[in-house]
């Protein structure tokens, strides 16, 4: 991202703080103004106090953001990918970092 624009803030409802965290700081790093939410009522005092471009949640929560939101939705578990690597036991899964912010990027940009 350019300093020609301001960074396209965006939403992260992820209820797990954990999860919350590190999708916060991988957005972060890659430019996003960034806000979190962890219970409900953060997620409406949020939405009240700022404007979003997208929110970033999981797909047990989408439903929730519908119900107070029309924003852009963008399932982080999406981007969780089974590994395909059967000689690395330890890693079952990899997170899609590239196509995640490719994805949080399209939805921010104005239509």
């Amino acid at each position: 991202m350019t300093g020609e624009s301001p960074s396209p803030s965006v939403l992260v409802y992820i209820p797990n703080h954990r999860g919350s965290h590190l999708a916060s700081e991988v957005l972060r790093s890659s430019g996003f103004d960034v806000r979190s939410a962890e219970t409900i009522p953060e997620l409406e005092l949020a939405l009240e106090l700022l404007f979003y471009k997208v929110i970033v949640t999981t797909t047990s929560k989408i439903g929730e953001v519908r119900d107070l939101s029309n924003l852009p939705i963008v399932n982080i578990q999406a981007f969780v990918l089974p590994n395909m690597d059967a000689s690395t036991s330890e890693q079952p899964s990899f997170f899609d970092r590239a196509a995640f912010l490719k994805r949080v990027q399209i939805l921010s940009v104005p239509r």
